[in-house]
C-alpha cells in the first residue's frame, strides 16, 4: 500500500479543539462549507503568490499548468462569495493557516490534490443532512466543480486516474473538519461554532502499524472507499490485512467493531488518508474487501 508524504501531512494533529457535537442545522452546513472554501481559497491563492510560472516550469511542468491552477482559484474564490453571500453578516471569516509541508510547486500540486478530493467527499457526505431544496443544488453546484478539479490534478497533471472508482467517498463533518483542522493555527472568536470535533492524528505505515497520541486498545480501523466501508481489529498497535482500495480511501481508528455503527462517538482518530495511484490496464470496480 503507498502512503504518499502529501498524505501524512494531512493527518497533522488537529490544531483547533471543538466542543461536543449537536443536531447540524442548514445553516451550520453552509458554514462548515464556507470553513472548507476559505481554506482552499487561501491555499491556492497563497501559494500562487508564492511560485510563478517560471518556479512551475523549472519544477517541470508545462506553461499551461500554473494557468490552470489560476482558474480553480478564481472558482474556490467565487464559492467563498457564493456561500458568504447566502449567509449574510453571520458568515464565518477566515482563519489562520499553515502548510509546513508545501515547499515548492511539487508539493503544492500534491497537496492541492488531496484537498480536492477531501472537498468532494465533504459536500458528498453533507449532501443527506442538507433540508432545503435550494442549498441541495448550491451544494451540488460546487460539488461537481471540485470533482472536476480534482480530476483534473489527477489525469491531466498526474498522468493518473482521474477518479478512484465507481463512486466517489463520503465522509461526515467531524472526520472532514479533522483533516482540515491540521491547516488551521487559529480561527476568529466571532465565528460561528460548528457542531463538529477534531479527532486526534492517525497515520498507519505500510505494515500496519499505526502512530497516534490515542490509545489503540479494543480498536479497529475502519477503511472508507466508495460506499463500501468495514473494521480491521488492531492488536499489538497494528493492524493485519489492511486493504489497498484502488485511489483515494480513508481509515479511522474506531472502537466499534461494526462498521455501520462508527460514529463521531465512537472514533478516536483519524482519518488517515491512503493513495494508491493504479495504471490503467488494471481493471477499476467498486471496492470489495
Amino acid at each position: 500500500m503507498k502512503y504518499s508524504a502529501a498524505a501524512v501531512l494531512l493527518a497533522a494533529t488537529a490544531a483547533v479543539a471543538l466542543p461536543a457535537k449537536r443536531a447540524i442545522s442548514d445553516t451550520d452546513i453552509l458554514q462548515y462549507a464556507l470553513t472548507l472554501e476559505h481554506l482552499e481559497d487561501y491555499f491556492y491563492h497563497n501559494f500562487l503568490d508564492q511560485f510563478d510560472q517560471a518556479a512551475f516550469m523549472a519544477a517541470g511542468y508545462p506553461d499551461w499548468v500554473r494557468n490552470r491552477v489560476e482558474n480553480i482559484a478564481q472558482h474556490e474564490a467565487q464559492h467563498v462569495a457564493l456561500l458568504s453571500g447566502a449567509l449574510g453578516s453571520a458568515a464565518t471569516q477566515p482563519c489562520t493557516y499553515a502548510f509546513p509541508g508545501v515547499t515548492d510547486p511539487v508539493s503544492f500540486m500534491a497537496t492541492a490534490t488531496l484537498i480536492e478530493n477531501v472537498g468532494v467527499s465533504a459536500y458528498l457526505g453533507a449532501a443527506s443532512s442538507i433540508t432545503e431544496a435550494a442549498y441541495v443544488t448550491v451544494a451540488g453546484s460546487i460539488l461537481t466543480t471540485e470533482a472536476r478539479h480534482q480530476g483534473w490534478f489527477s489525469s491531466s497533471v498526474d498522468m493518473g486516474p482521474g477518479w478512484s472508482g465507481p463512486e466517489d467517498t463520503p465522509l461526515d463533518f467531524s472526520e472532514v473538519y479533522s483533516i482540515a483542522s491540521a491547516f488551521i493555527t487559529s480561527c476568529p472568536s466571532s465565528n460561528p461554532t460548528l457542531p463538529v470535533q477534531a479527532f486526534p492524528a492517525l497515520s498507519i505505515a505500510a505494515d500496519g502499524t499505526i502512530t497516534t497520541t490515542a490509545s489503540t486498545d479494543g480498536t479497529y480501523v475502519q477503511v472508507i472507499a466508495g460506499l463500501i466501508t468495514d473494521t480491521f481489529p488492531v492488536s499489538g498497535g497494528k493492524v493485519a490485512n489492511l486493504p489497498a482500495p484502488q485511489g483515494i480511501s480513508y481509515a479511522v481508528l474506531t472502537t466499534q467493531s461494526n462498521t455501520t455503527l462508527v460514529s463521531d462517538e465512537n472514533i478516536v482518530a483519524g482519518p488517515f488518508i491512503m493513495n494508491n495511484p493504479f495504471l490503467s490496464k488494471f481493471a477499476n470496480p467498486a471496492p470489495s474487501f
